[in-house]
Parts: structure tokens; C-alpha cells; sequence
């Protein structure tokens, strides 16, 4: 069944780096001054994929919060308010499904 993937960033510029360390071509979009980035898949394991890469990008680029939205579900990456330390986990990361509908806020 395809799933629809909604990646939601702090601004355009956050989103086009998730968008290069996709494992597809994707485009970076801004939408009310946030970045936005909308795919389709074919299956909820490909979007797994796109959850790790999201994941890796926040961390390597220290972004202040990412989400992505897939069916009913999300996935919700925020810095914790401390220095980044590489020993440490970058991110306070939750996953909910209530699927809410406007951009995540800082």
C-alpha cells in the first residue's frame, strides 16, 4: 500500500540538507517559512529508510528539529538544549500517531 512521507524542518535551507542524504532524489520545498519535503512510497519499509537518513542528518548537521509524517504516524527529532557531544545521543527523538497537522514548533 503507498505511504505518503511528509519530512517537516525549522527552514528550507535544514530541509535541503535531509534532502541530499535521501536515499532518492528528492526537492526541498519551503511552505510558510518552514522547509517541506513530500514523497510517496511504495511500502512502510521504505520509510524506514527515510526515518534513518532523517535521523543521520539531524545529528551530522545538528539541526534544532525535524519531523516526519507517514499515514497516521509521526516521528519527531528535537535538539535537547545542550551542546552537542558526540558521545551523546543528539537527539530527543519520539514517534506518536496523532498525526497532527501543522509544523512541528521549536
Amino acid at each position: 500500500m503507498p505511504v505518503r512521507v511528509t519530512i517537516e524542518t525549522a527552514s528550507k535551507a535544514e530541509a535541503e540538507l535531509i534532502a541530499r542524504q535521501l536515499p532518492i532524489q528528492a526537492r526541498a520545498q519551503s511552505w510558510r517559512g518552514f522547509g517541506v519535503i513530500r514523497l510517496g512510497r511504495r511500502s512502510r519499509e521504505e520509510t524506514e529508510h527515510f526515518i534513518e537518513a532523517v535521523s543521520r542528518s539531524f545529528r551530522e548537521h545538528r539541526l534544532e528539529w525535524a519531523r516526519v509524517r507517514y499515514d497516521d504516524e509521526e516521528r519527531v527529532f528535537k535538539a535537547n538544549g545542550r551542546r552537542w557531544n558526540p558521545a551523546e545521543p543528539a537527539d530527543q527523538s519520539t514517534e506518536s500517531g496523532s498525526g497532527s497537522a501543522s509544523p512541528a514548533m521549536p
